[in-house]
């Protein structure tokens, strides 16, 4: 097959003598003569004598000189290719071999049984192709830039969302701290002045008690002379004396006034529940800020052979029939129980999950660490990496070492879990008040997963997703629950 290597280029400056026209695929002779492809004679014209590359020159011909033979010089316009054995243009081209031909090697046997067509012929199939091909890829591209084009406008909304709620949270924040600062400051005055008025009146009261017992003691010292003077004297002053023995009643000041007393008590009773706010409104802000794990699902690896799972690993029941599972490391055997996915290792999250138990059976909620144990019938106790409350319809109790029996009205259906890996704190509560049920603290290593458990045929559990706890959160927010709802802590001062 003619290599691009092979192809030469010429210029078009000759005149064929033979048709005195301008060259056209033009070759030249030994004589000197150079014609044009076409001008030559046929090969059945040549005689059998002539070889297929050597061809007499038509202008010499009828001269008969047998030496002016015609050898193939790749003359012809620029940019032309031609076969690099016969040094002919290549017209034509081999569907089978897919080789480029000129007429020489058309004739010759190799390519006689082959499909050979012209080159502008055998090139449209490939082009529409190549064509087709080329715009299917254009529209391939223009989708994937336009996909991009709105993946980026997407991630260009989210950013700029982000940025704006960074700005209103810092907003938010610093007029919390303005706000709490400023109440703290008129707290803090009216405290002062309270207490300056408790020391004016501190100071009047000991003034007050000062003079009157100046007073006295300056009458029993009179009185103590009169005492040693001879009756003669005393008696010559009698009415006068006696007056001054007259007992005088004393009205002892009071040392705080009863509007004083009005204001410490009012103080007294509002200081308390204030404590109580603030700490309610800081641990709201923690659980409002938590990480809200509500694509928590039970991972079917670890789940004893006596839990039935539902398909989308949201839902767990037990059953007496023992399912065919395939043996895992990280299978529980010896507990009916199984662990959360994903652990977590860091930060806070929560979760919640309905419970649903059966005659006599029970269920625990909590956290477990991931390497606990799974073959050798781990207890359920904190010291064996297990954090968890066991709800029964008698009773509820802890897997602390030992169990804490906790006393509740009632055995509460949805339960929530808040796991603190920094602080080692897990709390257990009730999912629809938040009230916490039972907090667990511990010094956690490794990663962390949410741990259920449950006995006793009809009993099941179900993860369940935000929406409980959002309507939870919105319906046990205090009055602390924005900066706009802080209590006026300087009406605290002063009753109305």
């Amino acid at each position: 097959m003619p290599s691009t290597s092979s192809l030469t280029t010429v210029q078009e400056e000759a005149t064929c003598p033979v048709c005195r026209g301008p060259l056209e695929h033009a070759v030249t002779a030994t004589c000197g003569h150079t014609v044009c492809l076409p001008c030559l004679p046929l090969p059945s014209q040549m005689g059998a004598h002539q070889s297929s590359r050597a061809l007499l020159c038509p202008f010499c011909q009828p001269k008969d000189h047998p030496e002016n033979l015609i050898i193939p010089t790749p003359l012809g316009p620029l940019g032309e290719t031609y076969c690099e054995e016969h040094g002919e243009k290549i017209y034509f081209f081999c569907e089978n071999d897919a080789e480029f031909l000129c007429v020489f090697c058309r004739e010759g046997p190799s390519h006689q049984a082959h499909t050979v067509g012209f080159l502008d012929e055998a090139i449209q199939p490939y082009r529409e192709r190549l064509k087709s091909r080329l715009e299917a890829l254009n529209m391939e591209r223009e989708e994937i830039e336009n996909t991009k084009r709105r993946e980026d406008q997407k991630l260009q909304v989210l950013l700029t969302q982000i940025e704006t709620q960074k700005l209103q949270a810092q907003a938010a924040f610093v007029r919390l701290r303005q706000e709490l600062e400023e109440q703290q400051r008129l707290l803090l005055a009216g405290l002062e002045d309270l207490e300056q008025q408790i020391r004016e009146e501190r100071d009047e009261y000991i003034l007050k008690i000062s003079e009157e017992m100046a007073r006295l003691g300056a009458q029993v010292k009179e009185l103590e002379g009169k005492c040693q003077q001879p009756a003669s004297e005393l008696l010559k002053d009698v009415r006068v004396n006696q007056s001054r023995c007259e007992t005088k009643t004393f009205v002892n000041p009071e040392a705080i006034s009863p509007d004083l007393v009005n204001q410490i008590r009012y103080l007294y009773k509002k200081i308390p529940p204030l404590l109580d706010m603030m700490r309610k409104f800081a641990e709201n802000v923690v659980l409002h800020l938590e990480t809200d794990s509500g694509g928590v699902t039970l991972d079917p690896h670890t789940a004893n052979w006596s839990l039935v799972l539902s398909e989308n690993r949201k839902s767990a029941r037990h059953t007496r029939k023992r399912q065919n599972l395939p043996d895992s490391p990280l299978r529980f055997e010896g507990l009916p129980a199984v662990l959360g996915s994903p652990g977590f290792s860091c930060g806070r999250h929560r979760w919640q999950v309905e419970v649903q138990l059966g005659e006599g059976g029970s269920c625990a909620v909590g956290v477990a660490q991931e390497a606990v144990r799974r073959k050798a019938g781990p207890g359920l106790s904190a010291d064996e990496g297990i954090w968890a409350v066991i709800f029964s319809r008698e009773r509820c109790w802890t897997t602390t070492a030992p169990g804490t029996d906790l006393r509740l009205d009632e055995t509460p259906r949805r339960v929530g879990v808040a796991l603190d890996c920094e602080a080692g704190r897990v709390t257990v509560l009730k999912a629809e008040t938040q009230v916490p049920i039972f907090t667990f603290t511990a010094s956690f290593s490794g990663r962390m997963c949410p741990f259920f458990a449950v006995w006793k045929k009809g009993s099941s559990f179900t993860l369940k997703g935000s929406d409980w706890w959002r309507r939870g959160e919105s319906s046990t927010q205090g009055s602390c629950s924005s900066p706009s709802q802080l209590p006026d802590l300087a009406r605290l001062i002063v009753p109305k």
